[in-house]
């Protein structure tokens, strides 16, 4: 589904943000991927969605080579791909029915169609009695699960979630997981979540890969104790 193969990546200005990068994530996994400040884990996401080019190596998703695409597909690529970050980014004159509708209507779904995808993504994050609200009537984990609805709306293959449990309490920060984890299986969606919370990882545990100045230091199976986000961490 996911492989990096030899990828590096060095910005204009000389920054080294990725190197050599070696990495495979199966359908339908679940992993998280964490690291320090700088350690590279923007990037990667960046390179994921054709928001950047590797400078050296390969990055391919659901069999596509990312780099070599020209700028005209890019739009297409990413209706393959959700996004989801931690500051929302939910438009505010919209209810949450629209919100997650203007996702489909975008890629020109017919009409109906359309309408009964939204309904059954409320459904699925428990949103269905707030669809005709608008963001500032709900609180932040449902502003969250109305934006992983509008992320998976289109059924995409992937789900990146940067720091999704990053302005939340420890409370609803679970409940974010357990939704995320419901999409992976019930979608079948593949996930990748880029977290700094060592605690979500601890508690929810799935494959971790750690990040430290553009290296992988560290690609834990499912169950490794993480102590903090370096290669100390015991496996």
């Amino acid at each position: 589904m996911i492989k990096l193969s030899n990828v590096s990546k060095t910005y204009k200005n000389g920054v080294n943000a990725l190197y050599n990068i070696n990495l495979y994530i199966d359908q339908s996994e679940f992993v998280y991927i964490i690291g320090p400040t700088g350690s590279g884990k923007s990037t990667l996401i960046r390179l994921l969605d054709a928001e950047e080019k590797p400078t050296k190596g390969n990055v391919e998703v659901a069999g596509i080579n990312v780099g070599l695409l020209r700028h005209g597909k890019v739009p297409y690529y990413r209706r393959h791909i959700g996004v989801v970050f931690q500051d929302f980014k939910l438009l505010e004159r919209k209810t949450v029915f629209e919100n997650v509708l203007y996702a489909l209507e975008i890629t020109h779904m017919k009409p109906l169609d359309a309408r009964q995808r939204v309904r059954e993504v409320l459904q699925l994050v428990d949103l269905s009695e707030k669809s005709s609200h608008y963001p500032d009537q709900l609180s932040g984990g449902q502003q969250q699960r109305a934006v992983i609805a509008r992320a998976i709306a289109n059924k995409p293959k992937i789900l990146i979630a940067d720091e999704p449990t990053g302005n939340l309490d420890p409370k609803k920060s679970g409940e974010i997981i357990k939704l995320l984890e419901k999409i992976n299986h019930e979608e079948k969606t593949t996930i990748l979540m880029v977290t700094h919370d060592i605690g979500i990882v601890n508690q929810f545990k799935k494959r971790t890969i750690a990040l430290e100045a553009g290296h992988i230091v560290a690609d834990m199976a499912e169950g490794g104790y993480i102590q903090h986000e370096s290669h100390h961490s015991a496996l």
